[in-house]
């Protein structure tokens, strides 16, 4: 059994979670419940994998040797279902990393991106970032759900300008598993008009029952030239710190082409504790994530049910997957300024604002769940307590 309730201090650890928060949000005493971390506690096999490396005392350049290799094809066969060749696999120090690089390698300046708002917000920077143009294929919300628009999405697709497809799979934030049947006719229409569909899975291992993942890369050789797909271990482990993510990228010629340039940035060399840890956690850390994941799903209906009884204003989206809860706050009738207003100045609580994921997130907050309950608890007392001192 993991300790999941234990509150650890991250003070002085430099985490951006708690040292950003005055550049973010104009004051640093808040309850972080923003960046996608977690407040957990690593296990033990994690640390005593990185003090077992560090005690050998010699840090040099690093290489992925095939026990590294064996560890990631074992999880995405073993946990998803995937079964993909060693040689389809490739670092990246991060999944915006490598959405960054797929959108500079495989599109041009003044080309089209498809993009699902409201989507996690540096999808819509990185692509105007670099000089290409946002073609956002809003997602519908229905009811306590959202749902493509696929009309929309193959309009976009047909545009010659447009030439490629960022997913994000499971969603963040509306936390939606998308079916087979729904990524399968995503993966058509962009096959059908020459559009890259690159899928960002860093959520992937987080998903509640009955709900199932299932990959881009697990949709059939047909499709092998037409997707990528980019994940890691760090949310599921809460390594970010580590830069330890990784691309499925089952057409040669790009594999290629993006081998070349992580070579030129030198950037292909592995950080010896990420190495060591992305082995571990994908060797060891089944159990691990089953626990995680059964007391996010607790969390989740702790805060369903303390907004049905205390907050009924604002109301959770159904949540399939990730730690990251979008809430829907437009029965309070507050324009974003005053949202924000609320929920830092009056609330002390720092989330991450809907209208950050694109204007379709207005009147909605992105609440981090991947804490101890207490936390939690104490979080929504502040807010329901700023709720009533606002209406008096």
């Amino acid at each position: 059994m993991y300790d999941f309730d234990k509150v650890i201090n991250r003070s002085n650890t430099s985490a951006v979670k708690y040292e950003e928060m005055t550049l973010k949000f104009g004051r640093p005493d808040l309850c972080p419940l923003w960046v996608a971390d977690m407040e957990f506690q690593s296990p033990s096999f994690m640390i005593d994998t990185i003090k077992q490396r560090a005690d050998h005392g010699i840090f040099g350049y690093t290489k992925r040797m095939p026990p590294y290799y064996d560890a990631v094809t074992g999880w995405l066969r073993n946990r998803h279902g995937i079964d993909v060749a060693k040689e389809a696999i490739e670092y990246g120090p991060g999944v915006v990393f490598l959405l960054n690089m797929m959108v500079r390698l495989f599109t041009k300046p003044g080309e089209k991106i498809i993009i699902q708002s409201p989507v996690y917000y540096p999808f819509k920077n990185l692509v105007e970032k670099n000089k290409r143009i946002v073609s956002d294929n809003v997602l519908i919300q229905s009811e306590l759900k959202y749902e493509m628009d696929f009309e929309d999405l193959e309009a976009r697709a047909k545009d010659p300008a447009c030439t490629m497809m960022l997913l994000c799979s499971p969603h963040n934030p509306v936390g939606r598993v998308w079916g087979k049947e729904t990524l399968l006719k995503v993966a058509q229409i962009c096959k059908a008009n020459s559009v890259l569909l690159i899928s960002d899975e860093i959520h992937f291992d987080l998903v509640y029952k009955p709900h199932r993942h299932f990959s881009l890369a697990n949709l059939g050789p047909e499709y092998d030239k037409d997707v990528i797909v980019c994940t890691a271990p760090s949310k599921t482990f809460n390594i970010a710190g580590l830069h330890s993510a990784y691309c499925i990228i089952k057409n040669e010629p790009m594999m290629r082409i993006y081998r070349e340039e992580l070579g030129l940035l030198d950037l292909n060399r592995a950080n010896v504790f990420s190495r060591e840890l992305t082995q571990v956690v994908y060797e060891q850390g089944a159990n691990y994530v089953d626990e995680l994941v059964a007391y996010l799903h607790g969390n989740y209906n702790f805060v369903k049910q303390y907004l049905a009884s205390n907050i009924p204003d604002i109301i959770p989206v159904e949540m399939e997957a990730t730690y990251l809860l979008w809430l829907d706050c437009r029965a309070l009738e507050l324009s974003n300024a005053a949202l924000d207003d609320l929920f830092v100045n009056q609330a002390k609580l720092a989330l991450d604002s809907g209208h950050w994921f694109g204007a379709s997130g207005s009147g909605f907050m992105r609440l981090n769940i991947a804490c101890p309950q207490s936390m939690l608890k104490e979080a929504l007392d502040h807010l329901h307590q700023a709720i009533k001192e606002m209406r008096g």
